[in-house]
Order: C-alpha cells, then sequence, then structure tokens
C-alpha cells in the first residue's frame, strides 16, 4: 500500500541532500576545526560507534556516505542496521574506522542529521501505530531544503506522505475559491486545465458541504471542524459521496486523535510531524 496522495517518498538519494550537507560542511568548518587541529594529528586512527541512547526509528543513514565523500575523510563505515530499524538504548547503529580528526570535525554534522530524521520517523511512528486506522498524513511545513528528507522520515517511521510540492497536485482554498468566483467554478477550471491532477478542496464550514460534494472534487479537506460539525459532515459524505477521500486538519496534535480515530478511513494531516520534532538521542562513541 503507498501511503500517500501522490508518490510517496519512499527512498532518498545523494542529489536529495548533497547541497545541504555541503552547506553544513561550509557552515561549520569555514577555517578548520581549531580544537581538533590544535591537539590531534592527522595520522591518528580511531574506531568509533553509532549508538542509539534511547528507543526509536532510525532514519538518514544514506547522508553518511556522503558527508565522507564530500570530506575526503579517510574513513570507513559498517551499517549493522537499516532506516526504519527499531531502535532501543544501547543498540549500535554502525561502526566507523579510521582518521579520528575527519570523524571529528564531522560528528556533529552527522549527529544533527541523523538525529533529526530519526526525530521526525520516531514521531511518526508513534502517532501512526497508535491509530492505524487513520491515514497519518505529514504537511509542507517543513525547513526550507529538508522538504524530501523530512517526508522520507515521515513514511520511514510509519506514516503518509500529502503533496511533496505545489507541482504534484491541487488544493484549493477560500482565495482560490474567491477568485474564481465558486466552489464548482474553482474546481472545473483546475480540472479541465490540468487533466489527471488530483484535487482538493478545503471548507472551513459544513455549509460549504453541500457545493464542495457537487463540485465533486478528489479530496475534502476539513479544516478546523468542531467535532459534532467533524461528525454530521463525514457521516454526510459517506451516504452522498463514498468516492470522495476525507481529509482533516488544524493544529492537530496526537491528544485530539481520539475523537478521529472513530471513523475509519479519513486522512488526518498534522504539520506536528515535522515541525514539533525532538532530535532522537543517538551518539558517536569513539573507542
Amino acid at each position: 500500500m503507498n501511503r500517500g496522495y501522490t508518490t510517496p517518498v519512499t527512498k532518498i538519494t545523494e542529489n536529495d541532500f548533497e547541497s545541504l550537507v555541503q552547506l553544513a560542511l561550509d557552515e561549520d568548518l569555514p577555517a578548520g576545526d581549531i580544537t581538533t587541529d590544535t591537539l590531534f594529528a592527522k595520522e591518528e586512527s580511531c574506531t568509533a560507534v553509532l549508538l542509539a541512547k534511547e528507543d526509536g526509528i532510525l532514519c538518514g543513514l544514506s547522508v553518511i556516505p556522503c558527508l565522507i565523500g564530500k570530506t575526503k575523510a579517510s574513513l570507513t563505515w559498517k551499517n549493522a542496521l537499516e532506516d526504519g530499524a527499531v531502535l532501543s538504548k544501547g543498540t549500535v547503529i554502525g561502526e566507523f574506522q579510521g582518521s579520528l580528526v575527519s570523524l571529528l570535525k564531522m560528528e556533529r554534522i552527522l549527529l544533527n542529521f541523523i538525529q533529526y530524521l530519526s526525530g521526525i520517523a520516531t514521531n511518526a511512528n508513534r502517532v501512526a501505530k497508535q491509530y492505524p486506522n487513520l491515514l497519518i498524513l505529514d504537511t509542507r511545513k517543513t525547513l526550507p531544503g529538508y522538504r524530501k528528507l523530512a517526508k522520507y522520515a515521515v513514511y520511514t517511521g510509519g506514516g503518509a506522505n500529502h503533496r511533496l510540492n505545489l507541482s504534484e497536485m491541487a488544493m484549493l482554498k477560500d482565495n482560490h475559491v474567491a477568485k474564481a468566483g465558486s466552489i464548482q467554478s474553482a474546481v472545473q477550471m483546475v480540472r479541465e486545465k490540468n487533466p489527471g491532477k488530483q484535487i482538493e478542496l478545503e471548507i472551513d464550514g459544513i455549509s460549504q458541504l453541500s457545493d464542495a460534494i457537487a463540485a465533486s472534487p478528489d479530496i475534502i479537506l476539513l479544516d478546523n471542524f468542531s467535532d459534532s460539525d467533524t461528525e454530521k459532515a463525514i457521516q454526510i459524505l459517506k451516504e452522498k459521496a463514498p468516492k470522495i477521500r476525507i481529509e482533516c486538519s488544524g493544529g492537530i496534535t496526537p491528544d485530539k486523535l481520539n475523537f478521529l480515530s472513530k471513523f475509519d478511513g479519513i486522512g488526518v494531516s498534522m504539520g506536528y510531524l515535522t515541525h514539533t520534532v525532538k532530535f532522537l538521542d543517538i551518539s558517536l562513541d569513539i573507542k
């Protein structure tokens, strides 16, 4: 099952993060590492393990070979796990061997990527696992440049991907409807000019529901509906328009999902998955 409205982000390649890795290196090492370059000889070598310090879901390992390549480090990396692995405190993720100086210089950058993406994957996993009858969707509320990585992390954790960008599918909001003159006109105009593209229509009140159903978009988004209006709208949609997918949104956090879990199969979009993230505690232990 593809968990998403469009093509989900099931993998990432170096092209997706190479520029971010280079940006991180330029940011952190504009003129070397004063501490490391002063205290350690270039020829010193080491063995180090990447270690989980708390429970979670692993994500972001493909950044490591890119980082090694960008720094031309004399390092080898052998991973013991793959992205999506379930971590517990003390789990060894993989091992480095080689240049101690190179490893110390890239340590913070490496951990920033993996802790951040693993944090997102863990966030998504907790929610998706607790509410398996809901399609837990991410949003475009991501850090600039990190969109694809963040959505990959959501998918890795068991969540689902909404549209990756504005080009993948149409979402009609109040400003768009106002410009078109009506819900019917807005949906029709987009459909005529973009055949084959999915159309999602956002409504913010139950009074718009009849017009929304008549316009027949692919998805109707109930934005910031009260519990009672949500229940009423979903009942009407399932009876009168069973082919239209239903999504709920509007500041939804995990504590608000108990009510929505009454309705099997609906989508719930949550900026929370990517903008309320705690880095997963992962350390680099040099032996």
